[in-house]
Protein backbone atom coordinates (compact mmCIF):
# COMPACT_ATOMS: atom_id res chain seq x y z
CA UNK A 1 0.00 0.00 0.00
CA UNK A 2 1.01 3.37 -0.75
CA UNK A 3 2.11 6.34 1.97
CA UNK A 4 -1.12 7.77 0.96
CA UNK A 5 -3.61 5.09 1.06
CA UNK A 6 -2.02 4.50 4.87
CA UNK A 7 -2.64 8.27 5.66
CA UNK A 8 -6.08 8.11 4.27
CA UNK A 9 -6.98 5.10 5.63
CA UNK A 10 -5.66 5.88 9.56
CA UNK A 11 -7.25 9.37 8.62
CA UNK A 12 -10.58 7.71 7.85
CA UNK A 13 -10.20 5.46 10.92
CA UNK A 14 -9.42 8.03 13.09
CA UNK A 15 -13.46 9.32 13.73
CA UNK A 16 -14.15 6.43 14.28
CA UNK A 17 -11.89 5.47 16.95
CA UNK A 18 -12.66 8.88 18.14
CA UNK A 19 -16.65 8.54 18.36
CA UNK A 20 -16.42 4.71 19.56
CA UNK A 21 -14.51 6.00 22.66
CA UNK A 22 -16.73 9.34 23.26
CA UNK A 23 -20.21 6.70 22.84
CA UNK A 24 -18.44 4.37 25.28
CA UNK A 25 -17.79 7.36 27.92
CA UNK A 26 -21.15 8.94 27.82
CA UNK A 27 -23.52 6.81 25.93
CA UNK A 28 -26.53 8.08 27.63
CA UNK A 29 -27.32 11.10 24.56
CA UNK A 30 -27.00 8.25 21.97
CA UNK A 31 -29.15 5.57 24.14
CA UNK A 32 -31.84 8.42 24.35
CA UNK A 33 -32.16 8.65 20.63
CA UNK A 34 -31.95 4.91 19.96
CA UNK A 35 -34.62 4.59 22.40
CA UNK A 36 -36.54 7.55 20.45
CA UNK A 37 -36.24 5.68 17.16
CA UNK A 38 -37.85 2.38 19.25
CA UNK A 39 -34.57 0.40 18.79
CA UNK A 40 -34.50 -2.62 20.95
CA UNK A 41 -32.29 -3.00 23.81
CA UNK A 42 -31.05 0.45 23.05
CA UNK A 43 -28.13 0.29 25.74
CA UNK A 44 -26.94 -2.87 24.42
CA UNK A 45 -27.02 -1.89 20.48
CA UNK A 46 -25.17 1.47 21.38
CA UNK A 47 -22.64 -0.36 23.02
CA UNK A 48 -22.38 -3.17 20.44
CA UNK A 49 -22.12 -0.22 17.82
CA UNK A 50 -19.23 1.40 19.80
CA UNK A 51 -17.61 -1.72 19.96
CA UNK A 52 -17.86 -1.74 16.24
CA UNK A 53 -16.66 1.85 15.98
CA UNK A 54 -13.68 1.18 18.41
CA UNK A 55 -12.26 -1.88 17.01
CA UNK A 56 -12.98 -1.95 13.63
CA UNK A 57 -11.74 1.68 13.18
CA UNK A 58 -8.10 0.67 15.45
CA UNK A 59 -8.07 -2.43 13.08
CA UNK A 60 -8.49 -0.44 9.98
CA UNK A 61 -5.93 2.16 11.19
CA UNK A 62 -3.19 -0.54 11.33
CA UNK A 63 -4.17 -2.29 8.26
CA UNK A 64 -5.72 -5.47 9.46
CA UNK A 65 -8.49 -6.98 7.57
CA UNK A 66 -9.23 -3.49 6.08
CA UNK A 67 -11.48 -4.68 3.58
CA UNK A 68 -13.83 -6.50 6.47
CA UNK A 69 -13.26 -3.32 8.74
CA UNK A 70 -14.44 -0.98 6.16
CA UNK A 71 -17.61 -3.35 5.43
CA UNK A 72 -18.37 -3.46 9.49
CA UNK A 73 -17.85 0.47 9.35
CA UNK A 74 -20.05 1.00 6.40
CA UNK A 75 -22.49 -1.45 8.02
CA UNK A 76 -22.73 0.29 11.25
CA UNK A 77 -23.20 3.58 9.39
CA UNK A 78 -26.72 2.99 7.92
CA UNK A 79 -28.33 2.97 11.44
CA UNK A 80 -26.37 5.55 13.26
CA UNK A 81 -27.11 8.00 10.31
CA UNK A 82 -30.63 7.41 9.51
CA UNK A 83 -31.70 7.68 13.83
CA UNK A 84 -28.94 10.07 14.64
CA UNK A 85 -29.31 12.10 12.09
CA UNK A 86 -33.36 12.63 10.80
CA UNK A 87 -33.06 16.43 9.29
CA UNK A 88 -36.48 15.04 7.44
CA UNK A 89 -38.25 15.64 10.94
CA UNK A 90 -36.40 18.86 12.28
CA UNK A 91 -37.12 22.95 11.03
CA UNK A 92 -34.95 25.89 10.89
CA UNK A 93 -31.32 25.59 12.15
CA UNK A 94 -31.36 22.62 13.81
CA UNK A 95 -32.67 20.92 10.46
CA UNK A 96 -29.83 22.43 9.05
CA UNK A 97 -27.09 21.29 11.18
CA UNK A 98 -28.66 17.65 11.46
CA UNK A 99 -28.81 17.37 7.51
CA UNK A 100 -24.90 18.71 7.33
CA UNK A 101 -24.21 15.60 9.76
CA UNK A 102 -26.28 13.01 7.40
CA UNK A 103 -24.10 13.96 4.16
CA UNK A 104 -21.13 14.00 6.20
CA UNK A 105 -22.02 10.34 7.50
CA UNK A 106 -22.64 9.42 3.30
CA UNK A 107 -19.53 10.82 2.45
CA UNK A 108 -17.52 8.25 5.13
CA UNK A 109 -19.85 6.25 3.87
CA UNK A 110 -18.46 6.44 0.14
CA UNK A 111 -15.07 6.64 1.54
CA UNK A 112 -15.77 3.27 3.26
CA UNK A 113 -17.05 2.00 0.25
CA UNK A 114 -13.98 2.87 -1.79
CA UNK A 115 -11.50 1.83 1.14
CA UNK A 116 -13.25 -1.47 0.74
CA UNK A 117 -13.02 -1.94 -2.88
CA UNK A 118 -9.26 -1.64 -2.58
CA UNK A 119 -6.71 -4.58 -3.19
Amino acid sequence: MSVTGFIGRALLSSLFIKQGIEHFQDPEPIVRAARGAEVPQPELAVQINSGVMLGAGALMAVGILPRVMGTALATSLIPTTVIGHPFWDKQGKERQQQQVQFFKNLALFGALLYVTSQD
